[in-house]
């Protein structure tokens, strides 16, 4: 090994020796901050109990979950039940807040760490403010971008700074805030296997039906028993997407039905009679580029005790009286008219 290659090992030892040393000293000096353990928040673990309302603000728009005992309700969507845990979560997890590091506290690099204000349309920061139930706030937060590689942490943490300060912090630990009510709302409405049903009836506003039923031997199981006369399908599956409709269908967000004005007669209703005795009649709506829905649910067999009755009865009690904002593509399945269904077949050349 020659003289050269020696001094260039020892060069490069001493500069890998360096980098380790300032990472550690970078790192305890971290470690060591004068706000370790210090909680945001430090009475909310012990009083989180207490929160009887979350507030989120964020791209200028509100969303406010209030606790009606062990349910949380999303107020801007008529008062449907959301999934309490994800409400508790955001309580938990800013109750769990510690401050690790100051940060910018230059308005302008606000957005960099999502910080901006959440009052303004097309902000990045999001605003949690958390009250009591005689409105007393017990947390007021905005909080931003996730940093999941924090030394000593197996959480993670958040930048976040105080409504009304512009000084930002590092915290330790995270919250997961929904910025859509769907992300919040117990989306499932109603979920009816198509193997299940035994007939399906889509009335149009203009009288068009279409008529679903079971047929076995043709591709997805189910045709259409008023098929035009001399007409193929486009596609093979389209009855059976009108028997699928009530499989996992789920809602993007809900209103209560005079919060809408909507005409009886420009409604798509559907019948579908499964193979147990359940009758669901579903009424969809397309208005201002918006789909909407009712559900009705009953048992028409005999026995009362049956599986079947339990579940119409379960699901007339969660859909009743709600308007449900629906995806666009769930209204297609019966909005199409037949003829966008089918075709004539093309003529065979002679031989």
């Amino acid at each position: 090994m020659t003289p050269r290659t020696v001094s260039i090992l020892i060069v490069c030892a001493i500069v890998s020796v360096a980098a380790a040393v300032y990472g550690v000293s970078s790192r305890v000096s971290f470690q060591s901050s004068n706000f370790e353990g210090q909680r945001l928040f430090p009475d909310l673990l012990e009083d989180a109990k207490n929160v009887a309302e979350v507030t989120v603000l964020q791209n200028g728009k509100t969303m406010t979950f209030v606790r009606d005992g062990e349910i949380w309700r999303l107020q801007q969507s008529a008062g449907y039940p959301v999934h309490a845990n994800l409400v508790n979560k955001v309580i938990f997890g800013l109750s769990n807040m510690e401050l690790l590091d100051k940060k910018t506290s230059r308005k302008d690099k606000q957005a960099e760490l999502n910080l901006g204000d959440p009052s303004e349309k097309k902000s990045n920061g999001q605003q949690v403010t958390l009250k009591s139930g005689s409105g007393e706030v017990m947390a007021d937060l905005v909080v931003g971008r996730a940093n999941f590689f924090l030394p000593e942490t197996t959480t993670g943490g958040m930048y976040v700074r105080y409504p009304g300060e512009e000084q930002a912090w590092l915290v330790r630990g995270l919250v997961d805030i929904g910025v859509e009510p769907r992300d919040w709302l117990k989306r499932d409405i109603v979920d009816i296997k198509p193997e299940r049903i035994q007939r399906a009836e889509v009335t149009q506003p203009d009288g068009e039906q279409l008529i679903v039923v079971p047929q076995k031997g043709v591709t997805g199981d189910f045709a259409f028993e008023n098929m035009p006369e001399g007409m193929k399908l486009k596609s093979e599956f389209a009855p059976r997407n009108v028997a699928a409709v009530l499989n996992s269908f789920v809602l993007n967000d809900v209103r209560k039905p005079g919060d809408v004005e909507l005409n009886p007669a420009d409604a798509y209703v559907t019948e579908f009679f499964t193979t147990d005795a359940i009758h669901v009649t579903t009424k969809m709506w397309q208005k201002d580029g918006q789909q909407y829905m009712t559900v009705n649910a009953k048992y028409i067999g005999d026995d009362m005790e049956s599986d079947a009755a339990k579940q119409a009865k379960t699901l007339s009690e969660r859909t009743d009286g709600w308007l449900y904002v629906i995806p666009e593509y769930q209204f297609e399945q019966v909005a199409k008219k037949m003829a966008d269904l089918t075709e004539k077949p093309e003529e065979k050349s002679g031989s």
